[in-house]
């Protein structure tokens, strides 16, 4: 990998792919290699369709094959398996969602209502940007996109530390001109505090919104194991957005998802009795949220966190909300 023109690339066998981001796992699953996460954003109108997933397969192949040392490298030339996520904020078609789910690219919907603060900050701060760019001289603007995300990365504290590669400002862009229309994107970003990976144990991952990020990760380092109740509120927002809940104590923390479509199809479409839809609802926690696990890397130490979905406990707390 490098860091090129307007951000990073990785480099394939056949080509070099820019990537919006590229993140690596801190422990080595057992039986693979290094596990490097390549993540792709949209943020359209449209859905994102199969041909930003025919990429991503394309892609994988590429970098993956490139592991194989050549004659001219040392025999211990370090390899890695990559991995990839789309990120939308306009969901997915459902084609693209099959050959995602085909191929082992995971896709992340956030078209959720829950994410709308956030989305409509950012398209302020491109309208503003773009307003910003008409008084940039043409010679300079091939080096925004770079500079946008250094400052934005070195604003929210996560520039990457990648051996030698050079994160570094771009000069000839005075980052003054457009600090104020990226502001109120980060302001909403830091509200957010943290978003939660989890794993399911199907083809979803699943990203999870705490009520307060604080809670629920003190909650999980005094127990990295233990059951929640998964509930959904059905039919103000026509079970489209989960909730998870620790079992033994239901306002210690709350976790929100949206279910993944072809889920929330399979659920609510197929069948419109309720009695049927809750059978469906609860196999589909059974069979893909019966574990969630949820890994975070903080000070210099791993965290494993696993939520175990229980029925009963689930059951009671609907009658009591009734």
């Amino acid at each position: 990998m490098a860091q090129r023109g307007n951000g990073l690339v990785v480099k394939g066998r056949g080509a070099v792919h820019q990537v919006d981001v590229l993140g690596e796992l801190k422990w080595i699953p057992a039986f693979m290699y290094p596990l490097r996460l390549i993540v792709e954003a949209k943020f359209r109108q449209e859905k994102t369709g199969i041909d930003v997933v025919r990429n991503a397969v394309s892609v994988l192949l590429d970098v993956n094959q490139n592991n194989s040392p050549t004659r001219e490298q040392e025999t211990f030339y370090p390899k890695y398996q990559y991995v990839y996520a789309i990120f939308s904020t306009s969901g997915f078609t459902r084609p693209a969602m099959d050959m995602a789910i085909a191929h082992q690219i995971s896709f992340v919907d956030l078209s959720g209502i829950e994410y709308d603060q956030l989305k409509n900050a950012i398209g302020q701060s491109a309208d503003e940007i773009l307003r910003v760019i008409q008084e940039i001289r043409e010679i300079q603007r091939g080096k925004l996109i770079s500079n946008l995300r250094y400052v934005i990365r070195r604003d929210l504290g996560t520039l990457p530390n990648i051996g030698d590669l050079n994160f570094s400002f771009n000069a000839g862009i005075n980052y003054d001109m457009f600090s104020e229309g990226l502001r109120n994107t980060l302001n909403v970003t830091r509200e957010y505090n943290e978003l939660f990976v989890g794993m399911a144990n199907g083809p979803f991952m699943i990203l999870l919104k705490a009520n307060d990020p604080r809670n629920f990760l003190q909650y999980s380092k005094d127990s990295p194991i233990h059951t929640v109740i998964i509930t959904w509120p059905y039919p103000e927002d026509g079970g489209r957005e989960w909730k998870v809940r620790p079992a033994s104590d239901n306002d210690a923390y709350e976790l929100s998802f949206k279910l993944p479509e072809r889920l929330y199809k399979w659920i609510f479409e197929t069948e419109k009795e309720r009695k049927s839809i809750l059978s469906r609802a609860l196999s589909a926690k059974h069979q893909y949220f019966s574990r969630i696990t949820i890994y975070r890397y903080e000070n210099e130490r791993d965290y494993l966190f696993r939520l175990k979905f229980d029925p009963e406990a689930t059951n009671n707390y609907v009658e009591r909300q009734r």
